[in-house]
């Protein structure tokens, strides 16, 4: 259950960071890859590990979607 879990999630994330992409939104939607690499570097170890991760960007993925960050303006 927590594979299918993981692999929903991280498909999710990736759309959503696509999705910015395409919109130009590049400072964005690294910030977004960024995150989501370090959390699945960070819990590697463990299934259960890799889904708080997984879970965890894609939040903060929603988030940034909503209120993007001003990094490079």
């Amino acid at each position: 259950m927590e594979l299918l879990m993981i692999g929903l999630v991280s498909a999710l994330n990736i759309i959503i960071i696509r999705i910015k992409w395409r919109a130009e939104r590049y400072a964005d939607s690294t910030t977004d890859a960024l995150i989501m690499a370090g959390f699945a570097t960070a819990f590697k170890g463990t299934t259960s590990g890799m889904t708080v991760a997984m879970i965890a960007s894609l939040v903060i993925s929603l988030y940034l979607f909503i209120y993007p960050p001003e990094l490079f303006e």
